[in-house]
């Protein structure tokens, strides 16, 4: 994606925000697991960190589900912008270790784990290893296919800057992007890739002469930039 998909603007406010919010129709104890020093909204939810950065999304499991004040959780990526309550609740109410597979891939960040989980986390990545479906299979873990799952777009996400563009122009098909020059003049456009965007303002930038406004760092041209985004020109442009 290029950019932290937290901060992906989602029905007028962060990702994160919206999924936070889709949790707690549900649940009573929501923990967002965070890297080391990584930028986060403000969220009606206990924030935990990694206890060593760079060890992927295991190393997540092993902080959130030790953190947690129930027997089980659900869990969920960040970047789950369909997820319903009806989804959660169906999942839950197996009282079970459970994970959606679709298409032959097992969703391990889309699953009911138990508390104890956070041990056996602990023990693989303690061996070296990082693969959460190792997790799932060394805890026999119910399956569940997407025909027997509530909601199942809820799994849903984005893996591209594309896919995401694409969805943010259903949800917001008018939504712009606020481009400040230097000089404090503003350009309107709508959204695109940082690099489409800039275009359609007259801008050829190089990537160190543009910031996000909330101070989000990215990496590369073809991040997108999403509904109500706000840019800034910190420098005159090449030509």
């Amino acid at each position: 994606m290029g950019r932290d998909k937290a901060w992906l603007p989602w029905h007028d406010q962060p990702m994160v925000c919206h999924v936070v919010e889709r949790l707690a129709e549900t649940l009573d104890d929501i923990v967002v697991v965070a890297a080391p020093g990584q930028a986060l909204p403000e969220l009606k939810a206990r924030i935990v960190r990694d206890r060593e950065p760079h060890l992927g999304p295991l190393a997540g499991l092993r902080e959130g589900l030790a953190a947690i004040k129930n027997p089980r959780a659900f869990v969920t990526a960040t970047d789950a912008p369909f997820l319903t309550s009806g989804f959660i609740k169906n999942l839950l109410s197996r009282e079970e270790p459970i994970a959606p597979e679709v298409d032959g891939f097992t969703q391990t960040l889309c699953a009911v784990y138990p508390a104890e989980a956070s041990r056996r986390a602990d023990e693989i990545l303690s061996a070296g290893r990082r693969r959460p479906l190792e997790l799932v299979e060394s805890m026999g873990f119910t399956k569940i296919a997407e025909h027997e799952l509530v909601d199942p777009e809820s799994i849903s996400g984005f893996n591209t800057p594309d896919a995401y563009l694409e969805a943010a122009r259903k949800i917001a098909p008018h939504g712009q992007v606020v481009i400040t020059r230097e000089n404090g003049d503003t350009i309107s456009t709508p959204i695109g890739s940082l690099q489409d965007v800039l275009r359609a303002a007259g801008i050829e930038a190089l990537e160190p002469q543009v910031t996000f406004k909330k101070g989000l760092t990215f990496n590369g041209l073809s991040v997108p930039v999403g509904p109500g985004e706000e840019l800034q020109i910190t420098a005159s442009p090449e030509r």
